[in-house]
């Protein structure tokens, strides 16, 4: 199993991403044919349970399968033959161990994310120091080759900020509460927040702080994100981790709600630059 990063590493494309936009195009041609899931599953010669695992991109489509898809919905799909290929390919993190079902394989096709945090500092604009305090912080028994592998997922995922051809658009809003959590030796943090303090110099980074002055039930219900995926049309998704698992809804009646939320939290935030007057106090005061 691999336990660092060599070399630069494909971390755009998503297979997992793809399938479900393969399934998506599916799903709208077999619509636009007028045929339900049981007519067309019989003439497609697959069990109803089968092609929704492929509509809903869970399973794999072949290439034969979807030309037989073409012929009963009478709908040319060539460049999801292209797609198909693509989504062949294995995900970069599963060298790390990570499996397909993580958040990662999401974030990855994403083009754009917008992410609410009240408790710790942002995934993408964590320190390795601070995101290796955390790790080791954890309750779970967490083995060395563990920690090394979701250290390097961590850091690989940060390069899309950075990377100039594909790069991830990161929206943040975070609590002054996470800011002042002590995660790690004082050392860890003041680096932490140090590295926060010029974030907004990068122009895929847009980091707001609401301070703790303001009183706001919303403000104190948790963290969760906002996919968007423009580049390939998919439908955005918004997403919840919690200690009993994780939710994730592609629908508009949850997603929408979900937008207006982080509107409304945005606006109870610093400016970026006021922000960073906060996290640079903060920094002082350790």
């Amino acid at each position: 199993m691999r336990v660092a990063v060599e070399g630069h590493v494909a971390t755009h494309i998503s297979p997992v991403v793809l399938r479900q936009e393969v399934g998506r195009r599916i799903r709208q041609a077999r619509q636009n044919a007028e045929l339900t899931v049981v007519e067309a599953a019989e003439r497609l010669e697959l069990t109803r349970s089968a092609l929704s695992r492929l509509e809903n991109g869970i399973s794999r489509i072949t290439v034969h399968l979807l030309r037989s898809m073409m012929d009963v919905y009478d709908e040319r799909m060539d460049d999801v033959l292209d797609l198909i290929r693509q989504a062949r390919k294995t995900g970069w993190w599963k060298q790390y161990g990570i499996s397909d079902h993580d958040f990662v394989a999401l974030e990855t096709g994403a083009s754009r994310i917008s992410n609410y945090e009240v408790t710790f500092v942002p995934g993408l604009l964590q320190t390795a120091d601070y995101a290796q305090a955390l790790f080791e912080s954890s309750w779970k028994a967490r083995t060395e080759e563990w920690i090394t592998n979701r250290l390097a997922v961590r850091l690989t995922r940060q390069e899309r900020l950075t990377d100039e051809e594909n790069p991830l658009e990161l929206d943040a809003v975070v609590h002054e509460i996470a800011l002042r959590r002590p995660v790690g030796k004082p050392s860890v943090m003041r680096n932490q927040l140090q590295h926060l303090a010029l974030i907004n110099e990068l122009p895929t980074v847009t980091l707001r702080v609401i301070p703790s002055a303001v009183v706001s039930t919303e403000a104190m219900i948790g963290p969760f994100s906002i996919l968007d995926f423009p580049s390939i049309g998919l439908p955005s998704i918004s997403y919840v981790s919690h200690p009993l698992g994780e939710e994730r809804q592609d629908k508009s009646e949850y997603v929408e709600p979900a937008r207006l939320l982080f509107a409304h939290l945005r606006s109870l935030a610093l400016a970026p630059a006021e922000s960073v007057g906060l996290i640079e106090q903060v920094a002082d005061g350790l």
